[in-house]
């Protein structure tokens, strides 16, 4: 089932949703922030919410799709734009999640369970409950302007060299301490890319009218730059 078509309110042009698409490492979750902090506007991290679903599976026992699914449907799930820190949380159940849902072991098991169609079904219908229409929203993931939010009236699709991306993630790993092959980390980047641009469920592509930046050499204030350019223009 498609639900963004199944959705009893279909958003029309909307002027105040950006969606930011594209693979890891071309800085969609920074320029998301910096966008929010001078629009004043809300951010959604789509990979927050499958990182919660990772979480939940480990830490409540959840092993199956429709266990996930029906402690979904039963839960208060709220997305919280921390603009100070730079971040997202999840309210869950009026418990804030944070920094639990930022390891490897989550991150692995989210991706698994994120193929699950009826798993991404239910997680779209919490993304879509994410925009708050007084206030505006910065929606950062791989399919937020192809599937979530087709209506939006600014799609940015972001992109850079596999051999960018695997530097910058090779320098955040450094600065936490940890030692990196980059051979292995190229490797990575370039099979997780294969992967998301060929899977039958909402594959990694830009919507036809998306706005795409190569953002290799560019900083980000220059790429944030160019999509203000483009949000005037609206």
């Amino acid at each position: 089932m498609n639900w963004v078509k199944s959705l009893d309110v279909i958003l029309k042009l909307v002027k105040n949703i950006i969606t930011i698409d594209g693979p890891s490492g071309v800085g969609k979750g920074t320029l998301a922030f910096s966008l929010a902090e001078r629009l004043g506007w809300n951010v959604l991290d789509s990979g927050l919410l499958y990182r919660l679903i990772g979480y939940l599976s480990i830490t409540e026992g959840l092993e199956t799709t429709q266990e996930i699914v029906q402690f979904l449907n039963k839960s208060k799930i709220e997305l919280i734009t921390n603009l100070d820190e730079g971040l997202c949380e999840i309210d869950l159940n009026n418990n804030t999640l944070g920094i639990e849902l930022r390891n490897e072991n989550i991150a692995s098991r989210a991706a698994e369970l994120a193929k699950e169609e009826e798993i991404r079904n239910a997680i779209i219908k919490i993304q879509r409950n994410a925009y708050d229409p007084e206030k505006g929203l910065i929606a950062d993931g791989r399919d937020m302007g192809t599937v979530i939010f087709p209506e939006a009236a600014l799609k940015v699709f972001l992109q850079a060299s596999p051999e960018v991306r695997a530097e910058r993630r090779a320098n955040q790993l450094k600065e936490k301490g940890m030692s990196v092959i980059m051979h292995d980390l190229l490797v990575q980047i370039q099979l997780r890319d294969e992967e998301d641009m060929n899977r039958k469920i909402s594959p990694l592509k830009p919507a036809d009218d998306s706005l795409v930046i190569d953002t290799s050499n560019l900083s980000i204030k220059e790429v944030e730059g160019r999509v203000i350019k483009n949000f005037k223009k609206l």
